[in-house]
């Protein structure tokens, strides 16, 4: 039977009634998707999970008796189940919202800020989207540990690139968190050109994300900044609410982070805005990286900077969480390399040092 002729069954999981009653009812007017049943915190959940086997988890973060953490951790160790995460847009429910990504949580949706449950409808495509996009994700990928230790595909020798690349671009959306964890781990202290990365979060939580990549990454990882010079051995994460593209002065290539979107876009940021900027400024120096995410954000981007004879890498079906924008540039024929997600920031690092 083809899955969009059965219903998505969706469990909620949060302390506030408001909350459950608004999202059961969202959830509940899409004819896709069934809502079979919520919890008003983890322990319960954990309960209803294991009985009724949703297809996807709306979880939040914060809740008493046993929290969207805990809950997370033993969800992950006994049933992986697609989970996105509901938080709140503040410092505690960040850092909490970056732990959940470690944990295995594959997206996050921020709660209305203000009064609890206001404009909650406005959240009601995106939460929509989102459910739509991880169902009948391989449950194997949601476990940190043995995607990173996913079988090698047999390498091939990287051909030399034959120009000397000058930034490293990344675009990723759902599954990113945990995936540029796995890429940006690998590099070294000495990287020896900027990264700049376009991921898709709701606003609020990518300078937690920065912070979390920094704590454990040798390179520099921080929250782009609008007009700063782009420093090799630095990665720059685009802000959350913001188009991130690149301007070039005497000094190099700068950062021009605004409110305003050269295109029509559904994202800010943008992978397409991002691409579009370089193949301007930097044409051929750029190495473009597209990893999981929904949709194909990055597509029309990527044409260009092929057109500048930019290199590119798409990240592998076989370990991507949602193989949508990885697919696009595949199928496109734009993938100069298709890589494994656990290759990838080796592959980074051989195409840059040919130099």
């Amino acid at each position: 039977m083809n899955k969009l002729l059965k219903p998505i069954k969706v469990l909620i999981v949060d302390d506030s009634p408001f909350i459950r009653m608004s999202l059961k009812k969202i959830l509940s007017s899409d004819p896709a998707i069934q809502v079979v049943a919520t919890a008003q915190d983890g322990k319960e959940g954990i309960l209803k999970l294991q009985a009724l086997k949703p297809d996807v988890v709306t979880m939040d973060v914060e809740m008493p008796v046993m929290n969207g953490l805990e809950a997370l951790e033993e969800i992950m160790r006994w049933q992986p189940t697609p989970v996105i995460v509901l938080s709140s847009v503040t410092t505690d429910g960040t850092k909490m919202t970056m732990k959940a990504f470690d944990l295995g949580a594959i997206d996050v949706v921020a709660k209305p800020s203000g009064k609890e449950g206001d404009d909650l409808s406005a959240l009601a495509e995106e939460i929509v989207l989102k459910i739509k996009s991880v169902v009948g994700v391989d449950p194997t990928r949601l476990n940190k540990k043995s995607l990173g230790s996913a079988p090698t595909l047999v390498k091939q020798q990287i051909q030399p690139i034959g120009r000397k690349i000058e930034v490293v671009a990344i675009g990723t959306s759902t599954g990113g968190p945990s995936a540029l964890q796995n890429v940006l781990s690998k590099l070294p202290k000495n990287f020896p050109v900027p990264v700049i990365v376009a991921q898709h979060m709701p606003a609020g939580f990518t300078s937690s994300l920065a912070s979390r990549l920094n704590s454990i990454c040798e390179v520099t990882v921080k929250e782009v900044e609008h007009g700063e010079l782009l420093k090799a051995g630095t990665v720059y994460i685009g802000q959350a609410g913001r188009q991130f593209q690149v301007a070039r002065n005497s000094s190099g290539l700068t950062a021009n982070v605004t409110a305003e979107s050269p295109i029509a876009t559904l994202y800010k940021p943008s992978v397409d805005v991002m691409f579009l900027s370089l193949a301007k400024e930097a044409g051929a120096g750029v190495l473009g990286v597209v990893m999981t995410g929904m949709g194909n954000d990055g597509l029309a981007g990527m044409k260009a900077l092929k057109a500048k004879g930019a290199y590119a890498i798409a990240e592998s079906e076989k370990t991507c969480i949602v193989y949508g924008m990885p697919r696009s540039i595949i199928e496109a024929k734009l993938a100069d390399r298709i890589e494994m997600l656990p290759d990838i920031g080796n592959t980074m690092i051989e195409c840059v040092k040919r130099r």
